[in-house]
């Protein structure tokens, strides 16, 4: 009889060991799916802000340009290169980032040694790029420069569309104050300038995700 008892207990308590380890093994598995999930997130926002960087030097890089006299800049970013901003702007065309020619003339990829840093192992795996227009304005015109900063994970197909990694849109208007009295619309002969007005935004709907 004791023996009996013995063998029921044995059993009962092997049942409770067994449902312990269910409830540990599952616990288990619970913190490692979020420290998982958490760490993608972590890693996805890290890539994220790399992205945002590279755009806002794609920015500062044709920015600088532009304040420089038309002999002095990269080929891409002359006078006679840029496009009128109209109705269809030209960074809302995808033509101009994956195309040639036409609005595609202006679209500027920035040296790696402007956005690689020496003290760094981030890199991204397509250097940023800017494309350039000018918008007449009252009293004159200004440039509006939107760029693109890619992650060091970003994939895209041939059409543009991103399949890996993340790509961040920035657009700034800039007004530049030329040390003469002559228009950047009037040709080779601008001079270099100043900064005199900057306007900034975030693109949240780019015609290329």
């Amino acid at each position: 009889m004791k023996s009996r008892h013995f063998i029921v207990q044995s059993g009962v308590s092997l049942i409770i060991v067994l449902i312990m380890l269910g409830v540990i093994a599952m616990a288990s598995a619970a913190t490692l799916r979020n420290a998982s999930s958490n760490e993608r997130v972590s890693n996805n926002f890290g890539m994220h802000v790399l992205a945002q960087q590279y755009a806002e030097a794609a920015l500062r890089y044709c920015e600088v340009q532009l304040t420089q006299s038309d002999g002095s800049r990269v080929a891409t970013l002359k006078e006679s290169t840029l496009v009128d901003y109209s109705g269809s702007p030209a960074w809302r065309q995808r033509i101009s980032w994956t195309g040639s020619g036409g609005t595609a003339a202006s679209r500027t990829t920035v040296p790696e040694a402007f956005v690689v840093s020496s003290n760094s192992a981030f890199k991204p795996s397509q250097l940023p790029v800017c494309v350039v227009e000018k918008q007449a304005v009252d009293g004159g015109s200004i440039y509006v420069i939107t760029a693109r900063g890619f992650s060091s994970d970003y994939t895209a197909d041939g059409r543009g569309f991103t399949i890996t990694g993340s790509v961040v849109w920035l657009q700034s208007g800039l007004a530049i104050q030329r040390s003469a009295m002559v228009e950047p619309t009037e040709g080779p002969g601008a001079p270099s300038g100043l900064m005199a007005d900057r306007t900034w935004r975030r693109i949240l709907n780019p015609p290329i995700h």
